[in-house]
Parts: C-alpha cells; sequence; structure tokens
C-alpha cells in the first residue's frame, strides 16, 4: 500500500482552484490543509474543496506536523519567501512556475532543500502532461527525421491596468516570466539550454515587458522561434519542424491539447493521447511517486532543470530590458 499524503496549500488563488481538481482524484492524496492571510478566505475555500483545516497563518499551517507537503500557489514574487518559509518546517514543496525572481533565489531554494532534505519541484505542469510528453517522444522516434525548427507562441490581450498583478514590476510581472516560461521550458524540454539567445522586446508603461519575441540555437544547430504577448492573442500552439513533417501541440500547448502530425506530403494524422483528470493530477502524482522513494528532487523536473531554466529566464528578461 501507497502512502496516503496529506497536502496543504499557500495561496488560494484562480491557479489553486485549479491544482485542488486535479489532486482530489490520486488515491494517494489527502486534502488536508489550506492558509491564507485572512482565516475567512481560508474557511471558504476549505468549505469549498472539503479540506479538514483552514489557517489564517501560513505558519501555523507549515507547524502542523501532520502535514506533508506543501503546494505554492502565491504571486511570482513571493515564491522564494514561502518555499523557504515550508522548506525550514520540514514540508516537502511543489512550488509554481516561475521558480523564484532570479537565479540567487532559485539557488538559495535548492540548497535549503539540501539541507533539510526535503523534496522540493517546480509546479511547471506542462512537463508531466501526457501531450507534452507525447510530444518530446514523437520528437525523438524519428517520425519528421532530424528536428530543425520549433515555433511556439504564447499570447493573449490582458488590458493595460498599472495595478495588476502581470503589469507589476514588484509582483513579478512581465510576459516572459508569466506565460514567455512555457515556450522556454518547451524549447529546453525538447533541445536542452540554447547556446545563444537574441531578443526583442515591447515595453509596457511600467517597465515590464509586452511583447517578446526571442531566439534560441541549440548545440545540434535546431532552432526555437518564441513569443509571449500580453497585447495580441497568438495562436498558442507549438510547431516542431523537421526534415520530414511537423509535429504540432494545438492550442493551447502547455495544457492537455490534440497533438498532430503533417508529412511533407501533405497527409496530417492525430496522434492519439491518453488522458485523465485536468492535467494537475500528473505534476502531484511525480512529487507523490518521488515521496515514495525517498527523492529529494523529481529526476523528470530535476533542480538543475530548474536552475538552467531560471539562467535563461533571466537572461531573456535582461536582453528584453535592453532592447526597449
Amino acid at each position: 500500500m501507497k502512502k496516503t499524503y496529506k497536502w496543504g496549500i499557500i495561496g488560494l488563488g484562480r491557479i489553486a482552484h485549479s491544482f485542488v481538481e486535479g489532486l482530489k482524484i490520486l488515491p494517494n492524496a489527502t486534502c488536508y490543509a489550506v492558509a491564507a492571510r485572512s482565516l475567512e478566505k481560508a474557511e471558504v475555500f476549505k468549505k469549498e474543496h472539503g479540506f479538514q483545516k483552514a489557517f489564517g497563518s501560513y505558519a501555523e499551517m507549515l507547524a502542523d506536523p501532520d502535514l506533508d507537503v506543501v503546494y505554492i500557489a502565491t504571486t511570482n514574487n513571493l515564491h522564494f519567501e514561502h518555499t523557504m518559509l515550508s522548506l525550514e518546517a520540514g514540508k516537502a514543496v511543489l512550488c509554481e512556475k516561475p521558480f523564484a525572481s532570479d537565479l540567487s533565489q532559485v539557488l538559495q531554494m535548492v540548497d535549503k532543500a539540501r539541507e533539510k532534505k526535503c523534496f522540493l519541484m517546480e509546479a511547471l505542469w506542462s512537463r508531466f502532461i501526457p501531450s507534452m510528453t507525447q510530444f518530446k517522444a514523437q520528437a525523438e522516434s524519428g517520425v519528421i527525421r532530424q528536428p530543425l525548427l520549433l515555433q511556439c507562441n504564447f499570447g493573449f490581450v490582458s488590458p493595460f491596468d498599472p495595478f495588476k498583478r502581470v503589469y507589476d514590476p514588484e509582483l513579478g510581472g512581465g510576459s516572459v516570466p508569466d506565460i514567455g516560461i512555457y515556450p522556454i521550458f518547451t524549447a529546453m524540454y525538447l533541445f536542452g539550454k540554447p547556446e545563444s539567445i537574441s531578443v526583442t522586446s515591447v515595453p509596457a508603461p511600467t517597465g515590464t515587458d509586452w511583447t517578446t519575441a526571442i531566439v534560441f540555437k541549440h548545440k545540434e544547430k535546431e532552432i526555437s522561434v518564441l513569443t509571449s504577448s500580453f497585447e495580441m492573442v497568438l495562436d498558442n500552439e507549438a510547431r516542431l519542424y523537421g526534415e520530414e513533417g511537423c509535429l504540432k501541440l494545438h492550442s493551447m500547448f502547455h495544457i492537455p491539447t490534440k497533438l498532430s502530425l503533417r508529412k511533407n506530403d501533405g497527409t496530417e494524422t492525430e496522434i492519439p493521447v491518453e488522458m485523465t483528470g485536468n492535467g494537475y493530477n500528473y505534476e502531484a502524482a511525480e512529487v507523490m511517486d518521488c515521496l515514495d522513494k525517498g527523492l529529494i528532487e523529481s529526476p523528470g523536473m530535476p533542480h538543475a532543470f530548474s536552475i538552467d531554466l531560471i539562467k535563461v529566464i533571466d537572461e531573456v528578461v535582461q536582453k528584453a530590458a535592453k532592447s526597449y
């Protein structure tokens, strides 16, 4: 019998609701505790999703000896603080993307996890959803022979408001850290860390990036052309072109979606992808599988990958600012 893990949630916004819906279908997961700065808000979330306990303080929840693992879903600028607080309390942590605000914070988080011998993983859910893992498997199968070019876009219209989270530099706003991370992740998942990075960007009035275009050159001559934007609706697809065809993750490419193959002769077929739940269940299942094995990091989303990812994001953000 596998152990049943008691989950706690820090940060009770929109994404926390989605994560919990995925968590509920896992037989070895218990919706145990939620915490918010307002006990009233925590009680509402607890009642809505059937949790056992609600706390008006993160520290109070983390002091609960029965709590096993914490999912952190606060705003980007608070990921570091809440991850460190949870690790210091000896709890396993699944922290929403982006892992932290910069490389220095990620390195401190990883060091703390190793010091405390606690599990830590970045919650980049796309890594574990079946359509994404099948995308990579098909790319490596030779079905399009040598992959050459990834085109990956993520954009939607978010009307400008200087007080909105996505435009607030103090809250980790900007299209690159918020949604550009998905195209960047996809390129690195397929091809590894880029050898060169080119960036052109348009700023929002608050100084965060509004629209950013990125070109990666990878070690085996692959090129990734990536775009993120809060100014326009993009196709939100990932297309991988190779010598003998194109693999496509349909919109929205970063969530559970359809995968298809178009060969050079024009024939197009859909590649079957088996799917259960809303997608968030896969990352939660990965955490518990790793905990069953006594691991402090996931082989599928290791600390080294998150470190490389934040290094690239940092460089992209810096180059975007220089291009204004």
